[in-house]
């Protein structure tokens, strides 16, 4: 019998104990393969140019190498830990070190060329499909696949390296056992140490992390220091690895007490006692996995998911743009035309006059300057929006275009400066404010005409919300937020300041809001008309729109990838964990059989086992992300909806890990009870 045959004998035996380890070089294959093709698909690299995606397109391949090679690498370890016993054998059949190194280097050959060749046959199979989903996120239609020979070649090479790091990996690894150490490596059970005290202590330092989070959050406590919140998170992170190896001593201690329970799960709880201690740095570190998994994902979706409702919300108009005495002076019939000539039609036209003004605002007898800020008469904005908003002089409503469950925190705390004094004077207030930020209100209105400001306190301040304009903030104008006043206050300013600070918005809806051609005409024709100058160009919704969902959409694409590849390595690393542990407890239940238990209540303990030990990382994983996702997103715009799109990769997690649980279950059973 020749070597090789050995080894192709060897492999036709063990075929089962192939079988994951083959499916996880596979998969990690078809994925470079998949991902790789991008950087020679044509049409993507000319979108990821034009939105600057070309950088993170390379980072997160070479991200995913990485992992690769870390996640190959520990899959093999725990393949050969798996092994022990059928290596030791051979050695004490006069097998050399020297020649086991050949026979795994001969099987590794044989395992990449193998998952080399599944790989990429899956990953051309499901090319189509992965194109397709790249093209429904990025709003890309008829995207094209671009598998041609550079991408399997390089997809060979990359192959090929992880195969040599891989190769350099296992043979340092084997030359530093012995026989009985490979005899025993399988069966080995991992000492561990816990330390009640030291879980108990961690418990508590996470307890208070959560309960700090969402004051430190909502501004409550620690305003003013940064460490704060990397303290929280840094507790969050350490603190479960510790509670971890000591969790079964706490349940036992709270169990001891319904004696019922307790003595029902008597056997598995002292079992689970030596496994949490052995198991704990593993059980952590597939709760890192698919922390960091479901979090990533979680986060990109729920932005993704909320794009579209935000982007109708800010902009509710498909065209906006600013006409002032300079530039983009043209009527409403003149538009009309503009865009009937291209072949469609203006639904509806609306102008809102408005004047910019310094927004100043006074908290505890200091002053901010918060950029510029809209101010609409109380009759032009009611006019605008068909409403009945009444303003008494000397106060003011402040009217946002954005979605915002909560009310304005920071804003509620400060009085408002409405500062109309000459733009030159303004100038030097400006000035000011660059050379010191803590300028004191009696500062301020001391450099003040009395008649050209108006001071409106806290308590006169009113919110609402309303769809009046597109969001738009630059150094001249900005709109999204505005302060409505008075119409005689409105009137005191634009006398004030004259005709040159007022400003009307353009505010068109089109018959087809995808219309780019219509938009096009009426942007050439306002260049025309403005001799070239594109300062006050307008904006369209579309594009906008666009523009964000190929940005967002690229940055979820890619962390479902490495999301993907997180929590597969953390189901196939407890699955190689679980079955190195096979040898030991068979030794355990050989004792309960001889204490007359079946194989039927056998297999009860060892499902209930199993079960602690995959479902212990996602209790924490899903609990964890979700406190704090749900406190994040309910102090942001929209946060309610985004949370509830990431209770869907919750989900979705809880399944895949209920899935590698059954698989894992029914050969750990099946090699235990035999």
């Amino acid at each position: 019998m020749t070597f090789s045959s050995i080894i192709i004998k060897n492999i036709k035996f063990n075929f089962k104990k192939y079988i994951a380890y083959f499916i996880a070089n596979s998969f990690i294959i078809a994925v470079l393969l998949m991902y790789g093709s991008l950087m020679f698909s044509k049409e993507f690299i000319e979108i990821s140019k034009a939105n600057d995606l070309t950088e993170g397109v390379n980072a997160m391949l070479m991200l995913m190498i990485a992992f690769s090679i870390v996640f190959i690498a520990y899959t093999t370890i725990s393949f050969i830990r798996y092994r022990g016993k059928e290596f030791g054998v051979y050695l004490t059949l006069g097998v050399t070190t020297k020649d086991l190194r050949k026979m795994l280097f001969i099987e590794n050959i044989l395992i990449l060329f193998a998952s080399m060749l599944t790989g990429m046959i899956v990953g051309t199979l499901f090319s189509r499909l992965f194109y397709m989903i790249i093209g429904k996120i990025l709003w890309i239609d008829n995207f094209r696949t671009s598998l041609n020979i550079k991408t399997y070649f390089m997809c060979l090479v990359i192959a090929i390296i992880i195969f040599l790091i891989n190769s350099i990996f296992q043979m340092i690894f084997v030359g530093r056992l012995s026989i009985m150490e490979l005899i025993k490596s399988s069966s080995r059970a991992e000492v561990g140490k816990t330390n009640f005290i030291i879980g108990t202590i961690a418990l508590i330092a996470l307890i208070t992390a959560l309960y700090l989070f969402p004051k430190i959050v909502n501004k409550e406590i620690f305003k003013e220091s940064e460490n704060a919140m990397l303290i929280i998170i840094i507790t969050t992170i350490i603190a479960p690895y510790f509670i971890i190896g000591s969790l079964i001593s706490m349940i036992n201690r709270v169990l001891v007490n319904f004696k019922k329970t307790y003595n029902n799960n008597l056997l598995v709880l002292s079992s689970m006692q030596h496994k949490f201690t052995s198991y704990k740095s593993v059980i952590y570190l597939v709760l890192i996995l698919a922390s960091a998994a479901i979090t990533l994902i979680s986060m990109t979706y729920s932005i993704y998911a909320t794009i579209e409702e935000k982007t109708n919300y800010g902009y509710p108009y498909d065209i906006r743009f600013i006409e002032n005495t300079k530039l983009n002076k043209i009527s409403d019939q003149e538009l009309k035309n503009i865009v009937k000539a291209s072949g469609g039609e203006i639904k509806q036209h609306k102008l809102l006059e408005s004047i910019n003004l310094m927004d100043y605002r006074a908290y505890e007898g200091t002053v901010t300057e918060s950029g510029n800020i809209a101010v609409i008469s109380e009759r032009n904005y009611n006019n605008h929006m068909g409403t009945n908003l009444v303003v008494n002089k000397g106060e003011l409503v402040q009217v946002s275009n954005s979605p915002i469950d909560s009310k304005y925190k920071d804003d509620e705390k400060s009085d408002e400066i409405i500062n109309f004094n000459d733009l030159s004077k303004q100038k030097k207030q400006i000035a000011k404010f660059k050379k010191d930020k803590n300028i004191s209100v009696e500062v301020l209105l001391a450099n003040m005409d009395k008649d050209s400001y108006i001071y409106v306190e806290k308590n006169k301040k009113k919110y609402t919300k309303g769809k009046f304009t597109n969001d738009s903030y630059s150094l001249a104008y900005s709109m999204g937020t505005a302060l409505i006043i008075n119409d005689e206050d409105y009137k005191r300013i634009k006398e004030k300041l004259g005709a040159k600070v007022v400003s009307y918005d353009h505010l068109i809806n089109l018959k087809d809001p995808k219309d780019y051609k219509s938009f096009n005409s009426i942007s050439s024709e306002l260049k025309k008309l403005n001799h070239g100058d594109e300062s006050l160009k307008p904006e369209f919704k579309q594009q906008m729109l666009e523009e964000r969902i190929r940005e967002n959409g690229f940055i979820l694409f890619s962390s479902l990838f490495l999301g993907m590849m997180l929590l597969i390595s953390s189901g196939v690393v407890l699955y190689f964990k679980v079955l190195t542990g096979v040898a030991e407890e068979k030794e355990r239940v050989k004792k309960l059989v001889q204490l007359g238990m079946t194989d039927s209540e056998i297999s009860k303990i060892l499902t209930k086992k199993l079960a602690i030990i995959f479902f212990t990382p996602v209790v924490l994983a899903v609990s964890l992300i979700t406190y704090f996702l749900s406190t994040l997103f309910g102090v942001v715009p929209n946060g309610k909806y985004m949370f509830n799109k990431s209770l869907i990769v919750f989900v979705a997690y809880i399944v895949l890990q209920m899935v590698a649980f059954f698989i894992t279950r029914g050969r750990y059973t099946r090699e235990v009870i035999g």
